[in-house]
């Protein structure tokens, strides 16, 4: 993997606020170092953040279901925390295809955080169809994800965790336990690609 230019987002950047505070998910997708210093943490006014979203994912012991996974809705007067990534056009679009149940909005003029006027900042919100759960398919939410995203944002300082867990609503019921894949393969692929 190579490094990316500081410069090189040239203004633009994905606001993160699950998976994606992860500097190792972000580079496992993207195929390219990126440093916790280069995602520094921002603010999304005026939505929220939930476990609403559903993605057809298969365990490793075969059990296909719905994952539940963080999303963000509208909410005025409330806020989300995250980090800002740094990224090219190009891997807007990579990071679309991992993030296939979500829709890519310009969220410039709702962020709090240091970049500049002219910056965009786009984040991943989930589609209408994919908050809901299916008919005759389990919705469990995959413990191994839960605990990626909450090492990322203890990694942030106890202050971002806190506002964290303060800023997201609890999703009651048991993880599911086991590694999964996204059923999905482009989705999949995206997400974990092949070790270059």
């Amino acid at each position: 993997m190579t490094p990316m230019d500081e410069s090189a987002g040239h203004g633009l950047y994905i606001f993160g606020y699950g998976s994606l505070v992860s500097s190792e998910s972000v580079a496992r997708t993207l195929q390219r170092n990126i440093a916790p210093e280069l995602m520094p943490t921002a603010l999304l006014h005026d939505y929220a953040r939930d476990w609403e979203i559903r993605v057809p994912i298969v365990f490793d012991d075969g059990r296909a279901c719905n994952g539940r996974f963080l999303d963000i809705a509208p909410a005025g007067g409330s806020m989300v925390n995250g980090v800002l990534i740094p990224v090219t056009e190009a891997e807007v679009e990579i990071l679309g295809r991992r993030e296939a149940q979500y829709d890519a909005i310009d969220v410039s003029a709702q962020i709090q955080g240091p970049m500049s006027a002219q910056s965009t900042v786009i984040v991943f919100r989930g589609r209408s169809e994919f908050r809901r759960d299916t008919s005759n398919i389990p919705s469990v939410r995959p413990e191994n994800y839960r605990r990626l995203v909450e090492a990322a944002v203890a990694t942030r300082g106890e202050e971002f965790f806190a506002q964290f867990l303060a800023t997201t609503k609890v999703l009651a019921g048991t993880d599911y336990r086991g590694t999964y894949q996204f059923a999905d393969l482009e989705q999949e692929l995206a997400a974990r690609p092949p070790i270059r």
